[in-house]
């Protein structure tokens, strides 16, 4: 499964490419990101990196509010109708969405949805008995 790295951060200039600018000096790649304003000056930065243990591990001891959770990776298709049809699978399955984002890997002309769940667990058993595909780590960090 995939992991997504999350930063609670200042809304000013700078604290977004502080971010940015560690994980560049360590060699981590960015792969996705969604930054979402919240109340007061405050955002969250969502991120889909090469490395998530180490960018979580460099982010933290950096003094960073930051957390790590799995998401759940499918493939769908790069056409016009393709989350639509991704998403009817997905609701079939009773499947509940909190987060969704997606990624293109132009490597090999894969899109990818990426999905926060409440029961990750409960979500995969759902996909899988109906016939919905899971992407591997790998696949979705594009190594």
């Amino acid at each position: 499964m995939a992991f997504e790295i999350s930063v609670f951060l200042e809304n000013k200039i700078t604290h977004f490419e502080a971010i940015t600018a560690l994980l560049k000096k360590e060699g981590i790649n960015i792969r996705t990101l969604t930054l979402n304003n919240m109340a007061h000056g405050w955002g969250v930065l969502s991120l889909l990196v090469d490395q998530p243990d180490e960018a979580y591990k460099i982010l933290a001891d950096h003094g960073n509010s930051v957390a790590m959770k799995e998401v759940i990776a499918l493939e769908m298709k790069d056409e016009a109708g393709g989350l639509d049809e991704i998403l009817v699978k997905i609701a079939r399955a009773g499947i509940h969405i909190e987060t969704a984002y997606t990624r293109l890997i132009a490597e090999s002309n894969l899109a990818v949805l990426l999905l926060e769940v409440p029961d990750v667990l409960e979500a995969v058993r759902r996909l899988e008995i109906n016939h919905v595909k899971i992407l591997e780590d790998k696949v979705v960090y594009g190594k």
